[in-house]
């Protein structure tokens, strides 16, 4: 992994994806929201498209990624299928992935609630992938969602607001105003809430 991107990884840290979202709309994925737990997530995207109802060839996508990669698995030709589920899900926590974006569906979403390593996805489904067929998947081709082009290598921050696909070079430009702007968030917090008990605003703290 590059200097660069780690970097990027402690200087995105502590940036929720809305505030970028107050900054930038490229790079926001519509439509993706979290299935599980969400704590904030920094990754490097690692890209993967899916042709067939077979979908084994998935594996190896776990087999050849980092600790720390966010698998961006593109689904979308499979329509209601869901290509990722408690199995899978296993793995990608055995590899050490930081988190499992899904341009589709998922199943098993009781056990997928109960586990680590966040998912975020379209839809939840009980039709699934199928071992009928060849097995055609794409690794490391540039996805196109919406008005964003998700690479491997891009970074990611994700949160239970949304996820955010950075460029390295756009991730860099913006970092000290992101920052900038995390620390004035914080400030008008504390300022408030020094002339103010929180009790009386939240359930807990």
């Amino acid at each position: 992994m590059s200097d660069q991107l780690n970097r990027l990884f402690i200087q995105y840290a502590n940036i929720a994806s809305s505030t970028i979202g107050h900054v930038l709309d490229t790079g926001y994925l519509p439509e993706i929201h979290a299935v599980n737990s969400v704590q904030h997530v920094v990754g490097r995207v690692r890209t993967v498209t899916l042709n067939s109802m077979n979908a084994m060839l998935l594996r190896n996508a776990l087999l050849e990624s980092k600790a720390g990669d966010v698998l961006v698995i593109d689904a979308r030709k499979l329509g209601y299928r869901a290509c990722w589920g408690e199995q899978r899900h296993r793995a990608a926590i055995y590899h050490e992935l930081a988190a499992i974006i899904v341009l589709g569906a998922v199943t098993d979403i009781c056990a997928l609630r109960a586990m680590k390593v966040p998912v975020f996805a379209q839809a939840v489904s009980c039709l699934t992938t199928r071992a009928e067929g060849e097995s055609l998947v794409d690794f490391d081709q540039d996805i196109q969602y919406f008005d964003s082009i998700i690479s491997t290598g891009d970074l990611i921050v994700a949160d239970a607001d949304g996820v955010f696909i950075l460029k390295p070079e756009v991730a860099a430009f913006y970092s000290e105003k992101f920052q900038h702007m995390e620390l004035l968030e914080q400030q008008k917090r504390e300022q408030f809430f020094s002339q103010h008990p929180t009790e009386q605003y939240y359930h807990s703290i």
